[in-house]
């Protein structure tokens, strides 16, 4: 038998190059012990799915983070091997017709499904990720901004937005212009007054706020962020560095304008508050709750409304610009949603928030502009807390992700999934209706996600989009300027679309 002293006598006879040959062979023999075990032993070995990513995270993170092409793959990934794939050693794609009921909805007395990243520094304050009892009371204070009755107050303040839009494309008629950037200006201004009192005054300069274009670093900010959540020490690194060389920066900058604002009004007097033009978002989360507390602390206003700014602008403009794009390239609806608008309102003035809600082709239209085009390709992924999903137990850690680009484009899902056919949405009494799409799971749709956590400002959305795409096509011909093709298809996903310019040339129509 070896003693401790004879093993310690060999140790010390090797050399330099013994040594690191060694660690080396040990490191390669744990790889490759550790790829065996991922691969057939791991307790989601029994899913199919590339071995590659069954034994690597790196494939997965070079595609959904680097590339931005994630959501491509994971659709050709569910085509080959069926609604759940496993994507890394760890993660799990699932499809929407599992997924948005086993993994994101609501379940009584069971335990959620958390998510899995956080999108900001010290965020467990914030609507979107605070733990599930925190979460329940912020919505409920926040509920009150998105009611039926504050929709109503908000109307004024969107329509003012909007027919500033109007007035400055009316101004460009004749001429080519970058839609996405007027989209963007609306949005962000309309938004930013709803929250503040105070928009970023887009319009009225014609040009992006600098905080709003952080916005746009935020995207690739934000993908390489969570590319490097997996490698904990590089994260720890690139999180430390300043502001002005971090390829992160973008996240303390977005982070730390919001705050400000939030700041600036937490800092009001009382009387400076019932001053306000109208109540915005930040009136109903000072307000106290019903045992006369506040029902949000300062941190948590502080926390929750870049999440608001972000998700009520961006995402908007992504679906203007996507009705836009998939209208020009398929006449017929192009048309029939001009014959229901032109048709409905004789004039621009007849158009509201009410009357437009009334147009069941635009809604169809924009149902299917989400569809085709959804704002965000992926949904936040959640981690398992040891639960059944259909059927089957998932260990407690595993991440799982609901691809929405890749459900709406299943053919289990949608007749004619890669086509835009408004008229899926249509009812069966609608002229338009067409029975081929009758057997389509539209209970996969779920553009605003789905559950306890799903998007709350989802009914302003849709009226804000309804209004403007209303406004918009009453007034307005347009035609895309040339090399414009592709715009849609060339996009990277990360968090959200990387999109490029969409240049029109707007006229206003001609009134017979």
């Amino acid at each position: 038998m070896y003693s401790a002293q004879n093993i310690s006598s060999w140790a010390h006879q090797l050399t330099l190059r013994d040594k690191v040959a060694i660690v080396a062979i040990a490191a390669l023999v744990y790889i490759f012990l550790l790829v065996v075990y991922r691969i057939w032993f791991h307790p989601l070995s029994k899913y199919p799915g590339p071995k590659l990513q069954a034994a690597w995270y790196l494939p997965h993170i070079y595609h959904n983070y680097v590339v931005g092409n994630g959501h491509l793959r994971a659709t050709r990934l569910h085509a080959k091997y069926g609604p759940i794939v496993r994507i890394g050693p760890n993660h799990l794609a699932v499809d929407g017709s599992i997924g948005w009921r086993d993994i994101y909805g609501h379940k009584t007395g069971k335990q959620e499904f958390d998510k899995f990243f956080t999108p900001f520094p010290n965020a467990e304050s914030s609507l979107i990720i605070a733990p599930k009892d925190t979460h329940r009371r912020i919505r409920r204070q926040l509920a009150h901004a998105f009611s039926d009755g504050a929709l109503a107050e908000q109307e004024t303040v969107v329509t003012q937005y909007v027919d500033l839009l109007i007035d400055r494309l009316t101004e460009r008629c004749g001429k080519t212009v970058n839609i996405v950037k007027w989209f963007n200006f609306t949005s962000f201004d309309i938004i930013g007054e709803l929250a503040y009192s105070d928009s970023f005054h887009s319009l009225e300069s014609n040009g992006y706020h600098p905080w709003v274009l952080s916005i746009f670093s935020l995207i690739k900010s934000a993908a390489l962020r969570s590319f490097l959540y997996n490698y904990r020490l590089l994260y720890y690194i690139v999180e430390s560095l300043p502001v002005s060389i971090s390829p992160i920066g973008a996240f303390t900058t977005i982070r730390g304008y919001a705050s400000e604002k939030a700041v600036e009004r937490l800092g009001e007097s009382e009387k400076a508050r019932q001053d306000q033009r109208h109540k915005d978002f930040m009136s109903y989360m000072l307000r106290d709750n019903r045992d006369g507390n506040r029902g949000m602390s300062d941190v948590e206003i502080v926390s929750t409304t870049p999440t608001i700014i972000i998700a009520g602008s961006e995402t908007t403009a992504t679906t203007l610009a996507g009705l836009v794009f998939n209208l020009k390239h398929n006449p017929e609806a192009h048309q029939a949603l001009l014959d229901e608008i032109r048709g409905t309102f004789a004039t621009e003035e007849e158009i509201n928030m009410k009357s437009a809600a009334k147009l069941q082709y635009l809604q169809a239209c924009l149902h299917e502009t989400l569809r085709v085009y959804p704002p965000v390709p992926e949904t936040t992924p959640r981690h398992s807390p040891g639960a059944l999903i259909n059927g089957d137990y998932i260990p407690k850690g595993t991440r799982l992700s609901v691809y929405q680009w890749a459900t709406y484009r299943n053919p289990n899902n949608f007749t004619d999934p890669d086509l835009y056919r408004p008229q899926r949405w249509l009812p069966a009494t609608h002229p338009l209706y067409d029975e081929r799409y009758k057997n389509d799971n539209k209970d996969v749709f779920k553009p605003f996600s789905f559950g306890a956590r799903d998007c709350i400002g989802k009914n302003l959305a849709m009226n804000e989009l309804r209004l403007i795409a209303s406004r918009l096509l009453h007034r307005f011909d347009y035609e895309l300027a040339p090399g414009q093709d592709d715009w849609m298809a060339s996009q990277r996903a990360f968090l959200l679309w990387e999109k490029g310019d969409l240049n029109v040339t707007l006229n206003r129509r001609t009134l017979k």
